[in-house]
């Protein structure tokens, strides 16, 4: 059942896009918790990381760097 759940999230993604846009009200409630919600998510990103992740990183750091250097000269 989870893996349904997750295997229709770009359907999810979309639908409370679509919502949020049509709907601003809808969603409001949901603003004060941002900060709490996004946190959970960056957690359970870091949670799923091995590893084999991190030496790919010390053994192949131009990409990260590459993308350090591009999120400050391209964030407003």
């Amino acid at each position: 059942m989870l893996a349904r759940i997750a295997r229709l999230f770009p359907l999810w993604a979309v639908l409370a896009s679509v919502t949020a846009y049509f709907s601003p009200s809808s969603v409001t409630g949901i603003a004060p918790h941002v900060t709490t919600l996004l946190t959970i998510i960056m957690l359970s990103m870091g949670v799923t990381l091995s590893i084999s992740d991190f030496r790919r990183v010390f053994t192949r750091p131009a990409p990260v760097i590459a993308g350090i250097v591009l999120h400050y000269l391209v964030m407003p």
